[in-house]
């Protein structure tokens, strides 16, 4: 069995968002909110894509096949993730729209994603220095492409949002728990930018990435640590209902 930089990143990854997730299912099993459900169902799809990506990269580094459908379902799950961020961004703050419009367009998206990742022939490999090469960027550039649109489109605007709830609110208990999603939407937008730009743009070797990665991990495992601790007690907040 091979060992690779790769699945030891992502494993780290798994922990950090993994924790933030056990967290949010608390709040939500605490306060049956729709807006902390949907935070639970957004960190545990990037959670579980976390995981998905270190048990290939830890157990088959070396299998093209399974590293094959590593990526596959990775942009399946991603898609998830993009279509819960669309549901809570109308939730919020385009209640006459039904947010049912947001999760179906972007699912459909990611599915599109999905579907032209398993089209398109890619064979992923371990380098030598022990990082996993996707080869998505050489071969589906135009879908490694789309897929950070995907990202910016849903992320950031979320992301202004809880910025805009966190300044507002006077509730260190809610500006805690913001700080956290918003921690969680900057990690994802950073996963895709050192994939897009490290490799693809700068030309850097694989373990560029996974080495980036590894270090944010680490910084976001403490963070959630500070900053997100256990609900001690229910309480309703606008920002929650």
């Amino acid at each position: 069995m091979a060992f690779s930089y790769t699945g030891l990143a992502y494993l780290l990854g798994f922990f950090a968002i993994g924790l933030l997730t056990y967290r949010f299912f608390q709040y939500w099993q605490r306060e049956k909110t729709t807006t902390s459900k949907l935070f639970f169902y957004f960190t545990g799809a990037l959670a579980l894509f976390m995981l998905i990506t270190a048990v290939g990269g830890l157990f088959f580094a070396r299998n093209t096949l399974i590293l094959r459908w590593v990526v596959i379902l990775a942009a399946f799950v991603q898609g998830l993730a993009f279509a819960v961020i669309a549901y809570l961004i109308l939730y919020l703050k385009v209640p006459r729209i039904s947010p049912w419009i947001g999760f179906t367009t972007l699912f459909l998206l990611g599915l599109a994603t999905t579907i032209l990742t398993a089209l398109t022939p890619f064979y992923p490999y371990l380098e030598l220095n022990g990082g996993i090469n996707w080869d998505v960027q050489h071969n589906q550039p135009l879908v490694d492409i789309f897929r950070f649109f995907l990202f910016l489109i849903t992320f950031i605007p979320l992301i202004v949002i809880l910025i805009q709830q966190m300044k507002t609110s006077e509730n260190p208990t809610v500006k805690a728990r913001v700080f956290g999603i918003s921690l969680a939407l900057f990690f994802g937008i950073l996963i895709g930018l050192f994939d897009f730009l490290l490799e693809t743009v700068l030309k850097l070797p694989s373990i560029s990435s996974d080495i980036a990665m590894g270090f944010l991990s680490v910084i976001v495992l403490i963070l959630v640590f500070r900053t997100q601790k256990p609900p001690p007690s229910p309480y309703v907040k606008k920002v929650y209902e």
